[in-house]
Order: structure tokens, then C-alpha cells, then sequence
């Protein structure tokens, strides 16, 4: 045959495959711009409803201080409702947000948390906790200790192994004092109560050889320099950060997780983003499994979704390839996961 036959020949298919590719492109073009669209349609809706309630709250701090002492009960429970809500409609709505409209939203939610928990310390201060109104949890064994009661008096000065007392200062200084705090405690069995972890900051910092269990939902957790260490604990309101842990077994729920310098530790996680680590090696990661009785309620509390779950999604900083997996971190196989805490 004739080559200039056979390229006249398949001149007409290749004007057709062209023609075709670019009716595709126009298509795949028209279909962008009206995701777009109706991306920016939603996030447009979302900020105003979003800032409206944040401003339906604050009107509701604002008047808290003049209503009447019988009344402010249902006013916090309707402010930390709302604020509950909020939280369920911001994590509903990432999937069309831009990073900076959901930080600035976070931030505007932990600013009213902040505030709401401030205010209803000041106009209803709770009770001192005692003895009597302890959760019944298993009774403690001479290896078991429930530190809740008078945790926010413990001293500081009581030191941390191979540490000082100004390091211990430090701590304080950096954490607040209105922090709850476990420091230097070697081979104990350690219980925190709801009731004096809910809505506060925790820090556990250089434990050995311990098992902590943290119920209720704390407003952030800090763990630093924790060697060979189990850690449970309730839903996080904000934030989980590790640093310098090693040999450790985690279970949390959170909506972000940073862990930094910390090798062969497994974490059984429940996150609503994206987990990242750091200078980190021999990370394995299972979904959070650790139960107990009101559970289902601090996580209203938290204002996490039980159903969204993002515990295999690992941003590893120190490795930056899209086609090869991070070797810094695997999933737990299911064979060798934890399947009965007590």
C-alpha cells in the first residue's frame, strides 16, 4: 500500500480523536468551573451561618453576667450546646473549606470554648471534689492510684527523675497552673476523673514504665519524654502533642495529633484530620478501641464525630514523596491489636 494513501487515509480518525479530546477538555473544564461554583456557593453559606451562631453565643456571654444566678445553669448548657453543635457543622463542612477558613473558624470556637468555660468558673464555681463523688471506676490496688483528688495542688517541687525543680517550674510557667499534670511518677498505675479533666489542659511528662488512664475530655493533651508508657484516654476537645516518647502504647480521640522525636510507639487513634509526625520512626497506627461508661457522652462533649475517623491518614514531615509510603509509620495489623484494655 502506498504510505501517503495509508496517512491520507488516517488523516480523518486523527481529526476525529482531536476533536474528540477536545470536546473532553471543554467538558472536563465546564465541570470545574461549576464545582467551583458550588463549592464557593457553600462556602459562602457556611460563613454565614457559621459567624452568625458564633455571634448568637457571644451575645449569650455577654448577657450571662446580668441574668439571675437561677437561670445561669440553662444558659451555659445552651451555650455549650451551641458551641457542640458549631463544632459537628465546621467538621461536616471541611470538605469544601480552605485550610485557612477552617483554622479560622477552630480558632474562633476555641476562643468562645475558652471564654464559656472562663465565664461559668466565675458565676458557678464548682463544688470542691471529694471522695464521695468519686466515678466509680475499679477500686484502686496498692499498684493503682487515683490522683484526681487534689491534682491541681500537686506540687511541683516533688521533682522529675534526673530533672530539677526549675525544669518542674518551667512546666508550670509554659502549661498553666490550672493545668492537670503528672510528673516524674515511675512504675504506677495512674487514674485521672472526669470531672476534674473535662475542659482542662493535661500534661503527663517524664513517666516510666506507667499506665495512665484519663477519663472525661480534656481541652488538650501533652505528653513529653514518656518511655514504655500505656496511655488512655477520653476524647480530646482540641489537640493530642507527643514529643520524646518511646516504647509506648497511645490510645486517643482528638481532632489533631502532632507527634515529634518519638520511636517504636503504637497508637490506636480516633482523628477528625490528618495526623502528622515528626522526627519520628517505628510508628504504628490501629483505630481507637479503648471504651468505657460515658464515652458516647464526652464525645458530644468534645464535639468529635464517632463516625469520622481519619486514623490511617499519617502526614509524615520527613517524607515528602506522593508515590512511595512513608517507612516511618505502618497500620497495626489487626491480629496484633489490643483487644481488651482492663
Amino acid at each position: 500500500m502506498d504510505p501517503t494513501t495509508l496517512i491520507e487515509g488516517s488523516l480523518p480518525d486523527r481529526i476525529n480523536k482531536r476533536d474528540r479530546e477536545r470536546k473532553n477538555v471543554i467538558e472536563r473544564r465546564r465541570e470545574e468551573r461549576q464545582q467551583l461554583a458550588v463549592e464557593s456557593e457553600q462556602a459562602s453559606y457556611f460563613k454565614e451561618t457559621f459567624y452568625s451562631s458564633c455571634q448568637k453565643i457571644r451575645d449569650l456571654l455577654d448577657d450571662a453576667p446580668t441574668a439571675p444566678t437561677s437561670a445561669l445553669s440553662g444558659i451555659f448548657d445552651k451555650i455549650n450546646k451551641e458551641i457542640h453543635l458549631l463544632k459537628s457543622y465546621l467538621s461536616q463542612s471541611k470538605m469544601f473549606l480552605k485550610v485557612y477558613d477552617i483554622r479560622r473558624a477552630q480558632e474562633n470556637l476555641q476562643v468562645l470554648e475558652n471564654e464559656a468555660a472562663d465565664l461559668e468558673l466565675k458565676l458557678l464555681p464548682k463544688k470542691k471534689f471529694g471522695f464521695k463523688n468519686r466515678r466509680a471506676v475499679k477500686k484502686p490496688t496498692e499498684k493503682s492510684l487515683d490522683v484526681t483528688d487534689g491534682l491541681k495542688d500537686l506540687k511541683l517541687t516533688e521533682g522529675i527523675p534526673n530533672g530539677t525543680t526549675k525544669q518542674n517550674n518551667k512546666l508550670s510557667s509554659k502549661y498553666g497552673d490550672s493545668a492537670c499534670m503528672l510528673l516524674g511518677k515511675v512504675d504506677e498505675q495512674l487514674v485521672l476523673d472526669a470531672e476534674n479533666v473535662n475542659k482542662n489542659d493535661v500534661l503527663l511528662s517524664d513517666l516510666l514504665r506507667c499506665t495512665v488512664r484519663i477519663y472525661g475530655t480534656p481541652s488538650t493533651l501533652h505528653m513529653v519524654n514518656l518511655k514504655q508508657c500505656t496511655v488512655l484516654v477520653g476524647p480530646v476537645t482540641s489537640s493530642v502533642f507527643a514529643h520524646d516518647c518511646i516504647e509506648c502504647t497511645f490510645a486517643f480521640a482528638c481532632q489533631q495529633l502532632r507527634l515529634h522525636s518519638s520511636t517504636d510507639c503504637t497508637v490506636y487513634l480516633h482523628v477528625t484530620s490528618r495526623a502528622i509526625i515528626e522526627d519520628c520512626t517505628e510508628i504504628r497506627v490501629a483505630p481507637y478501641n479503648w471504651t468505657y461508661e460515658d464515652q458516647s457522652s464526652h464525645f458530644n462533649l468534645a464535639g468529635l464525630d464517632p463516625k469520622v475517623n481519619n486514623w490511617n491518614c499519617i502526614d509524615d514531615f520527613n517524607w515528602l514523596s506522593n508515590e512511595k509510603h512513608s517507612p516511618n509509620w505502618t497500620i497495626l495489623d489487626s491480629d496484633l491489636r489490643v483487644k481488651s484494655w482492663d
